[in-house]
């Protein structure tokens, strides 16, 4: 019974952290105050990622989409990236998302959702969002 506790406690800390693996790897902030501060120096708007532990889709969208090089392009050439974990919960209340993976875009000078996005986007999708937004 320790055993499986330890396993489930080792699995809940590995899974619960990986975004922040993903966040440094690309380049995403990880706190709100801070990507919004960044936003408004560089005259950029935000984007959001909110995530889940153990959410299979969370994963697909940052291995399968965001990774891609056109798409960090396209979107750091517009946005400050954020990614934020729902679980942990330190971020505004607008950005409350029932389902995961959730992007919002949020006019950063404003602090309001401009667009959401909820589920998976393939790499063509989530490019033709980003052109429809500008």
């Amino acid at each position: 019974m320790k055993k499986l506790v330890l396993f489930a406690l080792m699995s809940t800390l590995l899974f619960g952290e990986g975004y922040k693996e993903f966040a440094k790897e690309m380049s995403y902030e990880t706190n709100y105050e801070t990507a919004l501060n960044k936003a408004k120096k560089e005259n950029k708007n935000i984007m959001v990622l909110v995530i889940s532990n153990f959410c299979p889709w969370c994963t697909k969208f940052e291995k399968k989409t965001l990774t891609d090089k056109i798409v960090d392009g396209a979107l750091k050439s517009k946005y400050i990236p954020l990614i934020i974990n729902k679980e942990e919960g330190n971020f505004p209340s607008y950005l409350t998302a029932p389902v995961v993976p959730t992007v919002f875009f949020v006019k950063a000078n404003e602090e309001k959702v401009l667009h959401e996005s909820v589920g998976f986007s393939s790499k063509a999708e989530f490019l033709n969002l980003l052109k429809q937004l500008k």
